[in-house]
Order: C-alpha cells, then structure tokens, then sequence
C-alpha cells in the first residue's frame, strides 16, 4: 500500500465532498450532486467512487480499486440550504473545467473556496426584486393598481421581516408562518385605511414570495431520478411550508374576522391576455433577484416564465382548458425552453426552471381552500384543496414529461452518433 497515493485520494475526497456541500446548501437537486461528485472523483482516475447524498446529508466513499486498498467514507451533514442560482451556476462550471482540464487539486479548492465566498446580490436587488413580485402578481389575480401598489410595498416589507426573523435562527416553519401572517396583516389593515379594494389578490401576491415552488420542482426533477427519499423529503417540505402559510394567513384573518364580524368581501377585475405575460416577464424577474440568477440568464429565464405562465392563462380563459392541465402545458414549455437554453449555455437547466415554474403554483387555490374553511364551507374546502393538489401535481408531471423526452432524445442522438461513427 502506498500511503502517498492513499494521502491523494483523501484530498480528492475532501475536494468532491466540498463541491458536493456547496451544491447542496444551494439548493441544487439531490441527482446533479451526486453526479458532480462523481465525476470530480473519477476525472482523477479513481474507478471505485461511491456516492449517496439526500436533502441533510452527503456519503462518499472512494478506493484505489484493489483488494488491498484502503477505502476512505467521509460524511458531510448539511443543516441549512438556501436558493443560489449563481452559485450553482459556478459550481456547474467549476465541474466541467476540472473534469476537462489539467486543474490541480489545490487549484480545485482554491476555486472552491472563491465561489463559497463570492459575494451574493444586496440587499437592494433582493428587496427590488420582491417589490416586483408582488406589483406584479397581483394584478394577475384580480387587483387594481391601487392594490398593487399596496402589494408591493407588503411583499418588500415581508421579505425584510423574512430576513430579521433569520437571524433568531428559528426554524423555516416558524418564519414562514410569521412572515405570511404579517402579509395577511397588513393587507386587512390596509382595507381598513382604504388603500386595498380587494385582500385576496394583495394576500395571494404578497405570500407567493414564500410559496414552496422550487421544494415542488425539485422533488420532481429528484424523483425522476430515482432518488426516492430525496423527492419524498422534498415533497414533505413543500406540504410543511404549504401548512405554514395556510397557517399564518388563516390565523390573520380569523383574528380580522372576530374583530369585525366577517371577512372581507372581494373585488376582481380582469386583465387583456397579454398582460400576463408582461407581468410574468417581471414577476419572473423579481424572482432571478430573489433567488440569484446569474446576470447573463435574467432575461431568457424570465421569458420562459411568461411564455409558461402566457400559455396556462390563454389555456385557461380562451380554449376552456381546467386549470390542472393548463399547469401541465404551461410547466411543461418553462422546462422545454429551460432544457434547450440549458444545452445552448452549457449551464443548469435548473437555473431557468425555478424562476419561471413559481407563476404557475397555485396559490390562489391555497388561499381559498383556507378561506373556505375559516367559513365553515367543507365541502368546498375539501374540493378547492383537492383541484389545488392537482394542479401542482400536474406542474410536476409538466416538468418529469419534458425531462423525460430531453433525456430520451440525447441518448437516442448519441447512440445514433456512435453507429455513424462505428460505420465509417
């Protein structure tokens, strides 16, 4: 046994487990984890690499390959994730230069170490960003421009209370919650002041910032890769945020409720067809800030989710269609137009997919399910609960359907490359 060798392996491992770490703390999925792993092990020539990674933890083994070779097992917990785009991005092209270059191993963590410590967006481009959001969708969902003024400045001040109730470092649950009962707050509040008409779309605009979109997303890419107990954490993550929100509003408005007698009436106006998409464009865009887009996608990410969004409202006003199958067309032109910038750039189709699937997830359907209840209205409850489960369940089905295809595509064009290239 060569001790050098075995001291090289366990740099390598520490490399591919730093790599891995990063990822996952950015919220990448659970597949492209391990397969960057995987890859950064294997560009340095070691064929036994073993690799198994969920939403709290990565396992990496690695061995010299003989019967005589020590393995190395390292175990990396993972406590908090949050959503960075460009991170992400950069750790997708750190993978592709090490793997395809001469990069040392020192070079690999210094690289490293530079994208840990890259400097994320201000807090001005994140706060600017939820103020698009929500002047953005509630116009969307019936509110005047009046209501969308009022939504927008909600949303902002939410965000910043999200980042105040972060550092009592309470759990994501807790500030979820507090951060959507502040929403539902200051809505009623502001119909009380006569500067909201309608609460429903200012509530509904203001608690998308917390909706669990990209849990949703990514459970799905994740269960399309066979990581069931990833995609199963995912999905119970997305359901816990749902009950957070559900909760905070719900709890609002009863207390709004008792204090004067009933809730609120509400008022919806609709909008020209082309308008959701010029609002999509920008609500998508409010997202890239909030979640960190890299600079150069901001514009083709936020045009696939006004496309997505575009196609799921002409779905749904003009050809008829139900609401769960516009939500699977509409995620599935998001993922379509993501997979084909993704092969274009040489980036993560994942960066595109995240920021322009969030338009699509229900939240109106949240909010009257728990409106609904708060009336004693079961039955309807019960249904609205049932068509919204629906609906992102087919925007899941949107996103795994694309996939799928794009997979089966790549793998028929390099078969089919290989047979031209084994007949000449």
């Amino acid at each position: 046994m060569c001790p050098l060798i075995d001291q090289k392996q366990k740099r390598i491992l520490i490399l591919a487990l730093f790599a891995g770490e990063l990822m996952m703390k950015s919220g990448a999925e659970v597949y492209r984890v391990e397969d960057t792993i995987t890859r950064i092990c294997r560009a340095c020539k070691i064929p036994y690499v073993e690799c198994f990674a969920t939403t709290t933890g990565i396992f990496l083994s690695i061995d010299r390959g003989d019967r005589d070779g020590d393995m190395h097992t390292f175990i990396k917990r993972i406590n908090r994730t949050s959503i960075d785009l460009d991170r992400i991005s950069a750790l997708n092209e750190f993978s592709r230069t090490f793997t395809s270059t001469d990069m040392s191993v020192e070079e690999g963590f210094a690289r490293l170490r530079e994208i840990e410590h890259g400097k994320p967006y201000g807090l001005f481009l994140n706060a600017l960003g939820a103020l698009f959001i929500g002047a953005t969708l509630c116009p969307c969902f019936g509110g005047r421009v009046l209501d969308s003024l009022s939504c927008a400045l909600i949303t902002a001040l939410a965000y910043l209370a999200s980042l105040g109730i972060g550092r009592l470092q309470l759990n994501t649950f807790t500030n979820v919650f507090l951060c959507c009962f502040v929403c539902a707050l200051l809505a009623v509040a502001g119909r009380e002041l006569g500067l909201v008409s309608g609460v429903a779309p200012v509530i509904i605009g203001a608690i998308t910032l917390f909706m669990p979109g990209v849990a949703i997303t990514n459970a799905a890419r994740d269960l399309l890769s066979g990581d069931m107990l990833a995609g199963v954490a995912r999905s119970a993550e997305a359901f816990v945020t749902a009950v957070a929100i559900a909760g905070g509003v719900g709890i609002a408005l009863k207390l709004w409720s008792m204090a004067r007698g009933g809730l609120p009436e509400e008022t919806a106006i609709r909008y020209p067809l082309y308008a959701f998409f010029i609002l999509a464009f920008f609500t998508t865009l409010g997202f890239c800030f909030q979640f960190h887009v890299p600079r150069k996608h901001w514009a083709t990410a936020s045009l696939a989710g006004a496309c997505g969004f575009g196609l799921y409202e002409y779905g749904v006003l003009l050809l008829g269609y139900s609401t769960p199958f516009a939500g699977f067309l509409g995620a599935g032109l998001v993922a379509l137009i993501a997979e084909i910038c993704s092969r274009a750039g040489k980036d993560a189709a994942t960066l595109f997919i995240i920021p322009g699937i969030i338009p699509l997830v229900p939240g109106t359907g949240m909010y009257a399910t728990m409106l609904y209840t708060l009336q004693s209205d079961f039955a309807n409850a019960a249904e609205t609960g049932v068509r919204t489960l629906l609906v992102a369940g087919c925007i899941a089905v949107g996103l795994i359907t694309i996939a799928s295809l794009t997979r089966m595509a790549v793998a028929a064009r390099a078969k089919a490359a290989g047979l031209f290239r084994g007949s000449r």
